[in-house]
C-alpha cells in the first residue's frame, strides 16, 4: 500500500465491524475519509493479496458490491 495512514484508516473500519460485518464502498469511503478512486485502488489491492472479498447484495436494485475482510485479511491486519 502507498500510504500507511490510509491503509490504517481503512484497516481500522475494517476491523471494528467484527468478523461477520460487510460494508458498502460509500460507507468505506466515508469512514475512512478516502476518495472514491483511492479506496477502489485500495480494495483491488487488498482483493489481490486475498484480504478483502466482495459479494453482491441482490436485494437492492443495482445489485451493490459489499465487501469484507476475509479470515487471512483479518490474521495479517489484526494487531
Amino acid at each position: 500500500m502507498r500510504t500507511t495512514r490510509e491503509m490504517s484508516r481503512l484497516t481500522a473500519v475494517f476491523l471494528a465491524g467484527g468478523a461477520e460485518a460487510r460494508f458498502y464502498a460509500q460507507d468505506l469511503r466515508r469512514d475512512a475519509a478516502l476518495s472514491h478512486r483511492r479506496l477502489a485502488e485500495m480494495l483491488e489491492e487488498m482483493r489481490d493479496l486475498g484480504w478483502v472479498a466482495h459479494e453482491f447484495d441482490k436485494s437492492t436494485p443495482d445489485w451493490r458490491p459489499y465487501y469484507m475482510l476475509t479470515d487471512a485479511g483479518r490474521h495479517e491486519l489484526a494487531p
